[in-house]
């Protein structure tokens, strides 16, 4: 099938504008004197320890709010299609407040209902954990409740229990396959969000990777670029990865009906 040119222009005007702003800055990374290349910044880069350490910080987040996040939305969207479906419209008007509300505000209602809970947890990055939990609630319920929707959960359910199977062996071994793309897509949104948030962590005093880049920005122009340009790349790589298992897995599925 031939693409019309407007649709190729598009594309390649998308692809340059993508693309062009990361070979620049990967370009200002490797920069020497005197036009020379030089990976000297990656080199400082890696054998920072604040940069490992900020890093590791933000990668347990990000995967401790992953799994929070997947649990909450995924049992959520579950009960309301299969319990209460009355109350879909609530609860979709209900996960969109975080995108309404300013992430300073978030920031300080997250933390004063959680003031009953012993210092020693609310002074820890689990803190940050919850409240990225409730930045991503948007995004990763939308996504999944997509998935739910795509399925025919109440006919799937009733045949799994028709069977003999307990709700918690119906959800893991009937309903959870069928959501693996939306449960991938929307962690993959969700971490992606822990790795690039700077405003919660920098107001609770925690120095994650977006902070720390923030902080050597200010004095360190190459060095924040390289970071900037490995985190992007990262990224990106990240997404491509649940794309194609994504892709794969649907592609799986899709053979084995059409076998059955």
């Amino acid at each position: 099938m031939r693409r019309h040119p407007t649709a190729i222009v598009v594309l390649a005007l998308v692809g340059a504008y993508l693309v062009v702003p990361l070979v620049a800055a990967a370009r200002f990374s490797v920069e020497g004197t005197h036009g020379s290349l030089t990976l000297a910044a990656y080199r400082a880069i890696l054998s920072a320890g604040a940069f490992w350490s900020s890093l590791w910080l933000s990668l347990r987040v990000g995967l401790a709010t992953v799994l929070l996040e997947l649990t909450l939305v995924t049992w959520t969207a579950l009960w309301v299609r299969l319990k209460c479906p009355s109350l879909a419209p609530l609860v979709d008007t209900v996960v969109l407040v975080p995108i309404m509300v300013p992430v300073v505000v978030i920031v300080l209602g997250v933390t004063a209902a959680l003031r009953f809970l012993p210092s020693t947890l609310t002074q820890t990055p689990a803190i940050l954990v919850a409240e990225y939990a409730v930045l991503a609630l948007p995004y990763a319920y939308r996504i999944v409740d997509a998935g739910v929707g795509a399925l025919d959960v109440r006919t799937m359910t009733e045949a799994s229990s028709s069977l003999g199977a307990r709700w918690h062996r119906t959800v893991r071994h009937v309903l959870i396959p069928g959501l693996r793309g939306p449960l991938l897509a929307a962690g993959a949104l969700t971490l992606a969000l822990c790795l690039s948030e700077y405003v919660m962590a920098s107001l609770l005093s925690f120095t994650t990777f977006p902070v720390w880049l923030q902080q050597i920005g200010a004095t360190q122009a190459t060095e924040a670029v390289a970071v900037s340009t490995l985190a992007l790349v990262g990224t990106v790589a990240l997404l491509t990865v649940i794309v194609l298992l994504a892709g794969a897995d649907r592609r799986r599925r899709v053979s084995s009906t059409l076998e059955e």
